[in-house]
């Protein structure tokens, strides 16, 4: 595969622009699931990335990924373009409280109300978003429309700049994209069909949570199809071996292990399928995304199980502009447990980000203070995932690092 590739591209060219899938992917209906073939060159197909990789480490990459999307028949068609609902204004970040409100200083929008200039946008974020905390970091917001629901804050905070690359902050954005993937018929697997419903409420047996599911895809042969979300925004370019990598979640989260619990049970049933679609928010995940046993070890764990039940999980990669969104490829989930040294370089990463990490909390008796940006209850005493962190000092926010685990 990699000659092949470099007599196309000429050998003289040590350095290729290519997308993190630009050998991946059959074409819709594989050979061996419809007596057809699907050769080599039809699956060679240069794509721009927006940033250069090394060229042999990405062939040997996309020649295995070409081999198991051949086997599965499993990959993104087309590209998906979706715009933004209204243009995004620049500015800068300045602060994030209580969890859900960012203040932000846009480019061209004046404040008279004591906010020294700045505006506060909808944070949609429930996380601790980790490194996205970055005081001074140039972000893009989106102005909420006239006409609207009525809403605390006029503004949303949509992108940051980070590594340079446009990341998305808004973790309800994977579900218009994953929307937009299923009308336009994108994604193998999700093709044939009568109708999605989003929002679905799962069935359940016996009293308990009523949970939902992010989409449900009733299959022309009757199939019941459960469709379920997960927004991914954490790579860590400083580190070798997480570099190119997607990490979901970076922070504690009981309800997606609880989604996968659940998407696990529903899978034995006849007639029935489930799929855990994890949407990486940067271009810069070309490797794939792995779920994080340093942030969350209880979701790793339950997400291993679901996929020994039989729920499937599929990655798919965005890039971002100030215009649109485009749902690029689809990228690998690297559902196997970590080794020592991707758990200590998660953990020096974790290290890096907590100072740009959280939210300052404006109530209480020790108000303002930084929280969500401590370290984790599961890692105290865990080999190469617990040491003292270094004091933090910020204009910003009270130096203090929380220790959530004793709050």
């Amino acid at each position: 595969v990699a000659r092949h590739r470099f007599a196309a591209v000429g050998a003289s060219r040590p350095q290729s622009r290519l997308s993190a899938a630009a050998l991946s992917g059959a074409q819709s209906g594989a050979g061996d699931r419809t007596g057809g073939s699907t050769t080599l060159s039809d699956t060679l197909r240069p794509v721009r990335a927006s940033t250069p990789i090394d060229a042999a480490g990405t062939l040997a990459r996309h020649a295995l990924r070409w081999v198991a999307a051949a086997a599965n028949a499993m990959t993104l068609t087309k590209p998906v373009v979706v715009p933004f609902e209204g243009p995004l204004t620049k500015g800068n970040f300045v602060r994030r409280t209580d969890r859900f409100t960012a203040h932000l200083v846009l480019d061209g929008i004046e404040v008279h109300d004591g906010e020294n200039g700045e505006v506060k946008a909808h944070c949609i974020n429930p996380g601790r978003m980790e490194a996205f905390v970055d005081p001074g970091a140039t972000i893009w917001a989106r102005r909420a429309p006239e006409n609207g629901p009525k809403r605390k804050t006029d503004w949303t905070w949509e992108l940051i700049e980070r590594d340079g690359i446009l990341c998305s902050t808004n973790t309800q954005r994977p579900n218009t994209l994953i929307a937009a993937v299923l009308r336009e018929k994108a994604l193998t697997g999700f093709t044939d069909y009568k109708s999605v419903k989003a929002e679905h409420v799962l069935p359940h047996e016996g009293p308990g949570v009523k949970s939902r599911c992010d989409f449900f895809v009733e299959e022309n042969d009757g199939t019941s199809h459960y469709i379920e979300v997960k927004n991914c925004h954490a790579t860590y370019p400083d580190e070798d071996v997480l570099r190119g990598w997607g990490y979901f979640p970076d922070s504690v989260s009981e309800r997606a292990a609880r989604h996968c619990r659940e998407l696990a049970a529903l899978a034995s049933k006849p007639k029935t399928k489930c799929t855990v679609i994890i949407v990486a928010s940067r271009a810069d995940a070309t490797r794939g995304i792995r779920p994080s046993d340093y942030h969350d070890p209880g979701f790793c764990a339950a997400a291993r199980e679901a996929q020994k039940a039989g729920v499937v999980f599929r990655g798919l990669r965005a890039s971002h502009t100030t215009e649109a969104t485009t749902i690029e490829d689809e990228i690998p989930v690297d559902l196997a447990t970590p080794s020592s040294d991707i758990l200590c370089a998660l953990h020096r990463a974790w290290e890096a980000c907590a100072p740009i990490t959280g939210w300052d909390r404006t109530f209480g008796k020790d108000a303002p203070k930084r929280v969500a940006n401590g370290p984790f209850a599961h890692n105290k005493g865990r080999a190469g995932c617990d040491s003292t962190l270094l004091p933090i000092t910020s204009e910003h926010f009270t130096p203090t690092v929380s220790r959530h685990f004793d709050d």
